[in-house]
Protein backbone atom coordinates (compact mmCIF):
# COMPACT_ATOMS: atom_id res chain seq x y z
CA UNK A 1 0.00 0.00 0.00
CA UNK A 2 1.44 3.33 -1.09
CA UNK A 3 0.41 6.52 0.68
CA UNK A 4 0.49 9.66 -1.44
CA UNK A 5 0.49 13.00 0.30
CA UNK A 6 -0.68 15.85 -1.84
CA UNK A 7 0.25 19.38 -0.87
CA UNK A 8 -2.47 21.96 -1.03
CA UNK A 9 -1.51 25.17 -2.74
CA UNK A 10 -3.06 28.03 -0.78
CA UNK A 11 -0.91 30.69 -2.41
CA UNK A 12 -3.82 32.59 -3.93
CA UNK A 13 -6.26 32.27 -1.06
CA UNK A 14 -6.93 35.22 1.22
CA UNK A 15 -4.01 37.24 -0.03
CA UNK A 16 -4.35 40.98 0.05
CA UNK A 17 -2.49 42.37 -2.89
CA UNK A 18 -0.86 45.69 -2.05
CA UNK A 19 -2.17 48.40 -4.33
CA UNK A 20 -0.41 51.66 -5.06
CA UNK A 21 -1.89 54.87 -3.70
CA UNK A 22 -3.45 56.45 -6.75
CA UNK A 23 -3.36 59.92 -5.19
CA UNK A 24 0.42 59.78 -4.66
CA UNK A 25 0.94 58.42 -8.16
CA UNK A 26 -1.10 61.13 -9.89
CA UNK A 27 -0.10 64.03 -7.63
CA UNK A 28 3.64 63.34 -7.38
CA UNK A 29 4.30 60.66 -10.01
CA UNK A 30 5.69 58.46 -7.20
CA UNK A 31 4.71 54.97 -6.20
CA UNK A 32 3.60 54.41 -2.61
CA UNK A 33 1.89 51.27 -1.42
CA UNK A 34 -1.57 51.97 -0.11
CA UNK A 35 -1.18 52.43 3.66
CA UNK A 36 -4.64 50.89 4.13
CA UNK A 37 -5.69 51.18 7.81
CA UNK A 38 -3.01 53.79 8.51
CA UNK A 39 -4.52 56.14 5.90
CA UNK A 40 -6.94 58.87 6.95
CA UNK A 41 -9.11 57.99 3.93
CA UNK A 42 -9.41 54.28 4.80
CA UNK A 43 -12.88 52.96 5.58
CA UNK A 44 -12.80 49.80 7.66
CA UNK A 45 -14.82 46.93 6.35
CA UNK A 46 -17.52 44.99 8.09
CA UNK A 47 -19.35 41.73 7.81
CA UNK A 48 -20.55 42.48 4.29
CA UNK A 49 -18.11 44.98 2.78
CA UNK A 50 -14.32 44.83 2.68
CA UNK A 51 -12.28 47.81 3.86
CA UNK A 52 -11.47 50.26 1.11
CA UNK A 53 -10.21 53.74 0.32
CA UNK A 54 -13.06 56.24 0.55
CA UNK A 55 -11.60 58.08 -2.47
CA UNK A 56 -11.80 54.85 -4.48
CA UNK A 57 -15.25 54.02 -3.15
CA UNK A 58 -16.68 57.43 -4.08
CA UNK A 59 -15.28 57.21 -7.61
CA UNK A 60 -13.41 60.52 -7.34
CA UNK A 61 -11.59 61.49 -10.55
CA UNK A 62 -8.06 60.59 -9.51
CA UNK A 63 -6.64 61.49 -12.93
CA UNK A 64 -7.00 65.21 -12.11
CA UNK A 65 -3.54 66.14 -10.81
CA UNK A 66 -4.73 69.24 -8.91
CA UNK A 67 -7.51 67.32 -7.20
CA UNK A 68 -5.16 64.43 -6.38
CA UNK A 69 -2.64 66.90 -4.90
CA UNK A 70 -5.34 68.55 -2.82
CA UNK A 71 -6.66 65.21 -1.53
CA UNK A 72 -3.15 63.96 -0.77
CA UNK A 73 -2.37 67.16 1.16
CA UNK A 74 -5.66 66.80 3.05
CA UNK A 75 -4.83 63.18 3.88
CA UNK A 76 -1.42 64.18 5.21
CA UNK A 77 -2.91 67.01 7.33
CA UNK A 78 -5.50 64.63 8.79
CA UNK A 79 -2.83 62.06 9.59
CA UNK A 80 -0.61 64.69 11.28
CA UNK A 81 -3.57 65.89 13.34
CA UNK A 82 -4.45 62.31 14.30
CA UNK A 83 -0.84 61.59 15.29
CA UNK A 84 -0.63 64.84 17.27
CA UNK A 85 -3.90 64.08 19.09
CA UNK A 86 -2.65 60.57 19.92
CA UNK A 87 0.69 61.96 21.16
CA UNK A 88 -1.05 64.60 23.29
CA UNK A 89 -3.37 61.97 24.76
CA UNK A 90 -0.44 59.70 25.57
CA UNK A 91 1.32 62.64 27.24
CA UNK A 92 -1.79 63.45 29.30
CA UNK A 93 -2.13 59.79 30.34
CA UNK A 94 1.56 59.61 31.29
CA UNK A 95 1.26 62.82 33.31
CA UNK A 96 -1.89 61.58 35.03
CA UNK A 97 -0.12 58.37 36.04
CA UNK A 98 2.73 60.42 37.50
CA UNK A 99 0.18 62.44 39.44
CA UNK A 100 0.87 65.65 37.55
CA UNK A 101 -1.70 67.53 35.58
CA UNK A 102 -0.07 68.90 32.45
Amino acid sequence: MTLHVCGIDTGLMSQIEPNPCRLRLVAENRTELCPRERCAFWEPGGAVVEGNCVVERLGVDKADRELASYLLETRERLERARNLAEAEEAHREFSRRLGRDV
